[in-house]
């Protein structure tokens, strides 16, 4: 269950290490790929969490 957790921040991580790092300027291709792959693996991660394991 924690890795599931960990895969929700992994993908925080992504969205918002582009303007952390600074490379958000330089690459636009590289900006929007962390952001929509971020997005995916928060969304996905936060669902497998939240659902009922049987």
């Amino acid at each position: 269950m924690w890795t599931n957790w960990l895969n929700v921040l992994l993908g925080l991580w992504l969205i918002v290490a582009p303007f952390l790092i600074g490379y958000s300027k330089t690459s636009a291709g590289a900006l929007w790929n962390d952001i929509i792959v971020g997005l995916a693996v928060g969304i996905l991660a936060f669902i497998g969490t939240t659902s009922r394991k049987a």
